[in-house]
């Protein structure tokens, strides 16, 4: 993915987060996203006792695939597996919103 998509999808994100998490929330919860080519994984972290770090657990992926954004979700095992219900879309924002709106319940659980 180039430079100007990469600074867009991170202002994206960043928005996104903000908007997620109240402030008020920030001690207890944060969420954090990696992005690696043409990926991008989403991952909700936890403060960890006695409160030396975070811990997290991934979300969602996201990938670029065949110039359309595929959304994949975390099996128990710790494999990635395509979300079948959710179309690749050409628009990231679009991707996003499927996974907050999560109709099979396979993110936010």
């Amino acid at each position: 993915m180039d430079a100007l998509t990469s600074k867009r999808l991170e202002a994206l994100l960043r928005g996104y987060i903000e908007e997620k998490i109240p402030p008020s929330m920030r001690t207890a919860v944060r969420l954090v996203y990696r992005m690696e080519e043409d990926r991008i994984t989403l991952t909700e972290e936890r403060p960890e006792p006695p409160r030396s770090g975070w811990t997290g657990i991934d979300l969602a992926q996201f990938r670029l695939e065949q110039g359309a954004w595929s959304l994949y979700a975390k099996k128990e095992d710790g494999q990635w597996t395509i979300a079948e219900a959710i179309e690749p879309r050409p628009d990231f924002e679009d991707q996003l919103e499927q996974f907050e709106l999560d109709p099979q319940g396979l993110f936010w659980k």
